[in-house]
């Protein structure tokens, strides 16, 4: 007994993503782009490659892969891989208060001295 793992692909999960055309170039005819080999190997991959290392795996431009993460994102078959959860906007904040701070009491200090 082999010890595999059973994957769904993203076109039986998903078939409403492959329902429309996506345009991507002028002279190319419609629906003759298929996007499910892509989709399916970032799914398996998300998680130990980076995307310019599936881009030159499938020997695709990395703006098509990157394209394609986005969608996967959008649907909810990959996940983030950095989930903001408010610290960096926190201390963002933090150091402009800290500025600020700074410059009023330079102010008061100015007042305080005059």
């Amino acid at each position: 007994m082999s010890n595999t793992a059973i994957f769904k692909s993203v076109r039986s999960t998903q078939p409403a993503l492959y329902a429309e055309h996506t345009f991507h170039m002028k002279k190319c005819v419609s629906y003759t782009y298929n996007y499910a080999p892509i989709d399916d190997y970032i799914v398996q991959n998300w998680d130990n490659k980076t995307m310019r290392q599936m881009a030159n795996d499938l020997n695709e431009y990395l703006n098509r892969i990157i394209y394609r993460c986005e969608v996967l994102k959008r649907i909810g078959m990959i996940e983030p891989r950095y989930v903001q959860d408010g610290r960096t906007a926190l201390r963002n904040e933090r150091r402009e208060l800290r500025v600020k701070l700074k410059k009023v009491e330079a102010k008061l200090s100015e007042i305080s001295a005059a």
